[in-house]
Order: C-alpha cells, then structure tokens, then sequence
C-alpha cells in the first residue's frame, strides 16, 4: 500500500512553560504535527465518515514508556485506544475531533512544552468505531518541533471507500468535488 504524505495537515503546537515544563529548564517553541494518512483515499475517508482526527499528548521518558510506566509508549497507547480505555494521563488533546479539512486550513492548536512525548492520533466513525490509529514518539527542543504522526487502518482487511480524489485538498470542504 502506498503511503501519501499529508504534510499540510498541520496544527500548531503552542507554547505553556509554566505550566508543562519539561526538559531544558521549561523553555518552549511553537511546533507543528502532522497527521500522514496511508493513502489519498484513507483521508478522504476521514473527510466523510468520521468526525475528524482527535490527537492526544502523553509524557514519555527517554526510553519510551508511558508516563514512567512499564509499558511501551506508541505501542500501549495504540492498544489502548483499541480498546477504549486509554488510562495514562494526557498532557495535551484536541477538544473535539479535527477535520483534516480544517487542519489544512491551519485550524487546532496544542499546550506542548519541551520535553519527550508520544502524540495519539485516533479517527472514529460516528459510531465510535476506530477507523484508523496512529502514533509517534518525539521529543520537543529549539531545534525539532515537527512530529509526524503516521496513521493506519486499524484493520488490515478493512476497504476503504474508492476516490477520484488525487490529493486531500480536493476533498475539501466536505468531500469536495471527489
């Protein structure tokens, strides 16, 4: 399956030292994610099926693990949210899920302060079903604020709906002229 690279699919990740310091004395940068959907179609799916893209943050350590659990960070997360019961705390999260719409038109925003963290991306159906899931590990400096969260069908055998679209932003507004 090839992967298409929806860059323009950014937040910004705002700035709150004093309240998540973390790392380098609390020091903070304005940074961006990206949500990197599998296909053209994933994200147009996205676009019609689903309320948006709903992204959590979550402390890590250095070496991975949740929170200071003993858990793997991405690994345990994803389970989680399988399973609906995501327990670990959550640093920062999108209020509502958001539209890779809206996202590509520079909406959303997240507290995130320097630090290491792994950033949750969950797409749901209106029943709540996930559709697709994805995760990256990154730490927050001056010098790396961009995260690129890579997501995947939640099931390997699940079809997506076929599009005319070529790229995300012919899908929007709302399934746009595809």
């Amino acid at each position: 399956m090839t992967r298409v690279r929806r860059l323009a699919t950014v937040a910004i990740l705002s700035s709150l030292a004093p309240v998540f310091a973390c790392g380098s004395g609390g020091d903070t940068t304005p940074g961006t994610f990206a949500v990197d959907f599998p296909t053209v179609a994933a994200g147009v799916a996205v676009i019609k099926s689903t309320t948006g893209v709903g992204v959590q943050v979550f402390a890590t350590s250095p070496t991975g693990t949740v929170d200071g659990s003993a858990g793997g960070g991405c690994q345990a997360l994803i389970t989680q949210a399988l399973n609906g019961t995501v327990m670990e705390k959550i640093i920062a999260q999108t209020p509502t899920p958001v539209s890779p719409c809206d996202l590509l038109a520079g909406k959303g925003s997240l507290p995130v302060a320097y630090g290491t963290y792994a950033f949750l991306a969950v797409a749901q159906s209106s029943a709540q079903k996930v559709l697709l899931v994805g995760c990256a590990e990154q730490t927050i400096s001056s010098t790396n604020t961009n995260v690129v969260i890579p997501m995947t069908l939640v099931n390997e055998t699940m079809s997506v709906p076929v599009t005319t679209c070529t790229s995300l932003e012919q899908a929007c507004p709302s399934g746009g002229n595809c």
